[in-house]
């Protein structure tokens, strides 16, 4: 897990990793304005003549001149559960923020990733693993879409494998979804194109989602699911730490299955975005990671 995420935060780290290349940005821009050229001078030469039409100047819209968006009802929502995750985590959580509990609990998680320690919950251990998939699985879904806007996506998605939606939060108070831009490969950043768009990427993802269940010991023989889920509740009800990484990840969870939806869009699967998401909803983590290792490409 530690060097995966090693690998995730080496990647985002790269800012420009998530925007257009150079090359390719300066071979549109130099083409569109060769055409607008020509368009000038078509317009010049037909003026002179008695039976030819004007011709109305057209407005070529640079790659670089993209602008966001108006502010949506997504963005409202995303910006109301930031700061609802805020005041629950700071005022409204059980237990006691920095209790010797949790931080006691934190060294145990950090100093032993795997296995699992047997003191700690199975059903917490594998919530707690899901932070190494889940924020790569956004930044999977996000990068693409982020260039030209409000803010920078880089710093946000990679502040997300620690401190996940307190992270992501004002991004997508700001971010435009761009549903209705087709989206093509060689117009990625870096990161996006050799990596996120991977189908390895995915498959990578899909693995280490299916091995969460097994390694946090939750399908073992005689495993009591009724004693676990109330030894669960205790713990959340105790623990701070524990309360809101819990409700941090299901909201994680939920925004990558609306991401789902808008990458369903992009890439011309407008009727099947919806059962997709839902079914992405419906298992969270694995179904997110199974998407990407079986959507279909970009064009080149």
């Amino acid at each position: 897990m530690k060097i995966i995420n090693a690998i995730f935060t080496f990647f985002l780290f790269e800012v420009e990793g998530f925007l257009p290349s150079q090359t390719f940005t300066s071979r549109i821009q130099t083409k569109s304005i060769q055409n607008i050229n020509k368009k000038i001078n078509e317009v010049e030469l037909r003026a002179w003549s008695p039976f030819k039409k004007e011709v109305e100047a057209v407005e070529v819209l640079l790659p670089d001149e993209i602008e966001a968006s108006p502010l949506e009802t997504k963005n409202f929502i995303a910006a109301g559960v930031w700061i609802g995750l805020v005041t629950y985590a700071f005022l409204l959580a059980p237990g006691s923020m920095g209790s010797p509990a949790d931080n006691e609990l934190i060294k145990t998680l950090v100093s032993q990733p795997v296995p699992r320690p047997t003191q700690i919950n199975e059903i917490w251990f594998a919530i707690w693993n899901c932070f190494t998939i889940v924020p790569a699985v956004l930044a999977a879904l996000t990068a693409p879409s982020g260039r030209n806007q409000r803010l920078p996506a880089a710093p946000f998605l990679w502040g997300s494998g620690a401190f996940g939606f307190f992270s992501l939060g004002p991004y997508f108070a700001t971010r435009s979804s761009r549903t209705d831009v087709t989206l093509r490969k060689d117009e990625l950043g870096w990161a996006s194109r050799v990596i996120f768009e991977n189908r390895v990427f995915g498959i990578v993802l899909t693995a280490l989602a299916l091995s969460i269940p097994f390694s946090s010991d939750l399908l073992v023989p005689g495993f009591d699911w009724g004693a676990k889920l109330s030894e669960f509740g205790v713990l959340f009800s105790e623990s701070r730490f524990v309360a809101v990484a819990s409700a941090d990840i299901a909201i994680m969870s939920l925004l990558s299955s609306v991401l789902v939806a808008e990458d369903c869009q992009r890439r011309g699967l407008e009727d099947k975005s919806l059962p997709i998401a839902a079914g992405t909803l419906l298992f969270p983590v694995i179904g997110p990671t199974l998407y990407l290792a079986v959507r279909p490409g970009l064009e080149e």
